[in-house]
């Protein structure tokens, strides 16, 4: 009988040098992380559904590979490192000297429609800052991110800065009813459906930002003049690197309950602060992101300041030139 070397949809084998090129990417980045004082954890491949399942959106939800084992209980491929992290340490912080500076690698499973360039299985290297307030969180967190990322990626590097909840007042006072249908459509860039909604939102669009800061209200307007601040910071920093502020690609980022099922495909739904995505190459391939995720650990049972960070490093890879 002739084997196939066929392999499942979403999956790939790195083979002789593309394996050797990965390997030698993360045993820099590796080396960097505990130069910057980051231990390593290693994390499970498999866990139980249950612990997770009121931190799941519908869309986070249909993602796992989930299965029934021998002894009946419900198990999930591992889909994304921080929560496990969270639920794993939530229940330890009391024992544990804060700030923690923690990293992580390996593979992820996501079942995503089948889509050119859309993998499956994909490897991440991370990062967790736990304990520290504020903005220094934020900013070493997105320094870390940058340099990593520039010492991998040797090309171009578009990093999105944005904030959970930017937007939450402009679209609740303009569709308190479906507000989440209004912050898709911002998302989206739907330019006729935003001006007809909310004119004030129609700059966000096309811009990333308000026209004024104060559109957003008291709250939001000084986050974000401290975002702008920390952007031309980390510019002046990493030149080879482009940083934008762009509030419509993090719409569905909300803060307000009412709008929790409002998550784009595939989004992380538990960051409440700080987020940012990182596109790479010409064909800006998304190659990572992070934020701030306080709310994760409330909802685990613990108060403390969490900010993070995960880089693909496939993406990485095939974005250099």
């Amino acid at each position: 009988m002739r084997v196939s070397a066929a392999l499942p949809t979403g999956v790939a084998a790195l083979l002789f040098e593309s394996a050797r090129r990965r390997r030698d990417a993360e045993d820099r980045l590796v080396v960097h992380l505990r130069e910057a004082g980051y231990a390593e954890v290693i994390l499970p491949i498999l866990d139980y559904v249950e612990p997770y399942d009121s931190l799941l959106t519908t869309a986070s939800r249909g993602e796992l590979y989930r299965f029934v084992d021998r002894d009946g209980e419900l198990l999930a491929l591992r889909a994304d490192f921080t929560p496990m992290l969270a639920r794993l340490l939530a229940p330890r912080l009391e024992s544990l000297p804060l700030p923690l500076r923690l990293y992580y690698r390996g593979d992820v499973v996501r079942y995503q429609e089948e889509r050119a360039g859309r993998a499956r299985e994909f490897y991440q290297l991370g990062a967790e800052l736990l304990g520290l307030p504020g903005e220094a969180a934020e900013r070493e967190v997105l320094r870390l991110f940058l340099e990593l990322a520039t010492a991998v990626g040797g090309g171009s590097l578009q990093v999105v800065l944005g904030f959970a909840g930017a937007l939450d007042q402009l679209l609740l006072a303009a569709d308190a009813a479906n507000p989440a249908a209004l912050a898709a459509a911002v998302a989206r860039r739907e330019r006729s459906a935003v001006r007809r909604a909310c004119p004030a939102l129609l700059a966000v669009v096309e811009n990333g930002v308000p026209e004024r800061p104060e559109d957003l209200g008291p709250e939001a307007a000084g986050r974000l003049r401290g975002l702008l601040a920390l952007r031309d910071e980390l510019a002046a920093s990493f030149p080879q690197a482009l940083l934008t502020i762009d509030l419509a690609e993090f719409a569905c980022n909300s803060l307000d309950p009412r709008m929790s099922e409002g998550a784009a495909e595939g989004e992380r739904s538990y960051y409440d602060g700080v987020v940012f995505h990182a596109y790479a190459g010409p064909a800006a391939l998304p190659v990572g992101g992070g934020g701030r995720y306080d709310r994760l650990f409330k909802a685990l049972g613990a108060e403390i300041p969490a900010v993070g960070f995960a880089i693909s490093l496939e993406r990485l890879l095939e974005a250099r030139p």
